[in-house]
C-alpha cells in the first residue's frame, strides 16, 4: 500500500478533498492511504501556538521547527522504511508529470509538509526535507492547495488506483505532448459537429487523428514542449506534412451555411463551374458540355440543386436527389450494401479560393442533414478514380467503396466510375 501523510494546520479540509471519488475507491480498497495530521496537536505550548514572529523583524509569522519536527518524527517512526519528505513551497522545483512518475514508482510513503503565514523556519528544511516543490511562479496563502495537487497527480499514477495504464498514458505530459481534444454526446452540439474522424469506429484512423492534434495542441500552445519532441519518424513526419499543409489553408469566414440554389446564384456557380471543369476535364471526370448551367437549372426545378456560402458568398454547390440512378443497378466488382432508398449525390464543386480550406467537410454534413431530412438513411455516390481529391473527402467522410458503375458519357469519354456508399447513423440532438 502506497502512503502519504500531509502535515497541516486544516487537516479535515484536505482529508474531505483527498478522500472523495477516484482516490477514495482507492482508499477503500487498500491500494492507497492517505492521512493529515494537525500540527497542534504536536507543540508543548498549552495556547497550541506552533508559529512565532521572524528573526530580523518583518510582518507575519514563521511556523517553529520544533512542533514540525516532533510531528514529522513520529511519522517517520511509524512508517515501514524511510518516507520522503516534501515541503510545498513558492521557492521549491515546479512540479512535472515526470516528477510525479518518480514519486509514484520510486517512492512508497511520503510526507507533505504545508507551510502557512511567512513560512517555515529554515532548520527543520534543512534537517528533515528531501526535496521542496511549487506548483508554479505564484504565491498561495499556504501549502495546502499545492499539497492535494502534488498528493492527487501522485496517486493516480499509483498500480491499482486508475484501472487501466490507459488511463493516464494517453495523457497530457506523458509522453512530452498535450493530450488531443476529447468529445461526447451529442454528435452536433449549438452547431458544432464532432469531428468526423472519430464517428468512423475506425481505431487505427481515430489514434492517427488523435496523434496529429496532440502535435498541433503543444505545437500552438506549449513550443518549449515541442521543441523536445522527437518526431523523425515516418508517420510523425507524414502528420506535420498534413498540418503544414491544413495551417497554410485559407481560413473559411463565418457563418457556412447551405441553401437550396436561387437564380440569382448561377453567375457565381458558372465561374466555379469553369474552375471545376479546368481539373476534372482532364482527368475525365466531367467534359465540356457536362456539367451546363441547364442542368443547374433543372436541378433548382426539382429543389434538389443547393449552393454553400461563406460569408453570404456562394463558395460551393451540389445535387442531392432522392430520385434512384438507373446505372447503379448494374454495379459490378462489388454490391450495394442495402436495397433500400437512398439519396444520390451529384456535380460538387468548391470555388478555388476555398479548396483546402475544410468548406467540402461542411458541404459532405449538408449530403447527411439533407438526407436524414427525407427519412433516408443512404447515401450513394459515384466519381472517376484519379478524382482524388473527391475520393479523399468521400473516405475521410466514411464512405465505403461499393465497386464499379457506368455512366452516361458520350465518346471517347470514359463512362467507368467507382462507387461509394454510406449509412447514416441516427443523430443524437439532445
Amino acid at each position: 500500500m502506497y502512503h502519504i501523510d500531509i502535515i497541516t494546520l486544516f487537516p479535515d479540509t484536505v482529508g474531505d478533498v483527498l478522500s472523495e471519488s477516484i482516490l477514495g475507491r482507492a482508499q477503500e480498497r487498500d491500494f492507497l492511504r492517505i492521512q493529515t495530521h494537525q500540527l497542534r496537536d504536536y507543540t508543548l505550548n498549552r495556547q497550541k501556538q506552533v508559529d512565532d514572529y521572524p528573526y530580523g523583524g518583518g510582518r507575519g509569522a514563521v511556523l517553529q521547527a520544533d512542533p514540525l519536527f516532533r510531528c514529522w518524527n513520529h511519522l517517520r517512526s511509524q512508517a515501514e522504511g524511510k518516507p520522503r519528505t516534501i515541503y510545498l513551497s513558492p521557492c521549491g522545483k515546479t512540479f512535472t508529470q515526470a516528477d510525479a512518475k518518480r514519486l509514484a514508482w520510486e517512492e512508497r510513503h511520503l510526507i507533505l509538509v504545508c507551510g502557512h503565514y511567512e513560512g517555515v523556519d529554515q532548520r527543520f528544511l534543512d534537517e528533515c526535507v528531501d526535496e521542496e516543490i511549487s506548483l508554479g511562479d505564484f504565491v498561495l496563502t499556504g501549502g495546502e492547495i499545492a499539497a492535494m495537487a502534488v498528493a492527487d497527480a501522485v496517486s493516480r499514477l499509483v498500480p491499482g488506483v486508475l484501472s487501466d495504464p490507459e488511463c493516464f498514458e494517453n495523457e497530457s505530459h506523458w509522453n512530452g505532448l498535450l493530450e488531443y481534444p476529447q468529445y461526447s454526446r451529442p454528435e452536433v452540439w449549438h452547431g458544432r459537429a464532432v469531428p468526423p474522424e472519430l464517428l468512423t469506429g475506425d481505431h487505427a484512423k481515430v489514434e492517427r487523428w488523435q496523434r496529429k492534434q496532440s502535435l498541433l495542441r503543444t505545437r500552438q500552445r506549449r513550443p518549449d514542449l515541442y521543441q523536445q519532441l522527437d518526431l523523425s519518424s515516418k508517420e510523425d513526419q507524414r502528420l506535420l506534412a498534413e498540418l503544414e499543409r491544413e495551417l497554410n489553408r485559407p481560413s473559411l469566414p463565418q457563418p457556412v451555411e447551405y441553401r437550396q440554389a436561387q437564380g440569382g446564384d448561377l453567375d457565381a456557380m458558372d465561374t466555379i463551374l469553369a474552375q471545376a471543369k479546368a481539373v476534372l476535364i482532364p482527368i475525365g471526370q466531367w467534359h465540356e458540355n457536362y456539367p451546363a448551367r441547364e442542368d443547374f437549372l433543372e436541378g433548382m426545378a426539382r429543389g434538389e440543386c443547393y449552393v454553400l456560402t461563406c460569408g453570404g458568398e456562394v463558395g460551393g454547390f451540389f445535387t442531392l436527389s432522392a430520385q434512384p440512378e438507373s446505372g447503379y443497378a448494374a454495379i459490378t466488382d462489388g454490391k450495394w450494401g442495402s436495397d433500400e432508398p437512398y439519396a444520390v449525390i451529384h456535380r460538387c464543386a468548391v470555388a478555388d479560393r476555398w479548396r483546402g480550406s475544410g468548406l467540402a467537410g461542411h458541404m459532405a454534413a449538408a449530403w447527411e442533414e439533407l438526407a436524414r431530412a427525407q427519412g433516408l438513411e443512404w447515401l450513394r455516390v459515384d466519381t472517376h478514380r484519379k478524382n482524388k481529391a473527391m475520393v479523399g473527402l468521400l473516405r475521410k467522410s466514411g464512405f465505403q467503396y461499393r465497386g464499379n458503375v457506368l455512366v452516361d458519357a458520350p465518346p471517347p469519354h470514359d463512362p467507368r466510375r467507382v462507387a461509394y456508399e454510406k449509412r447514416l447513423k441516427p443523430r443524437c440532438t439532445q
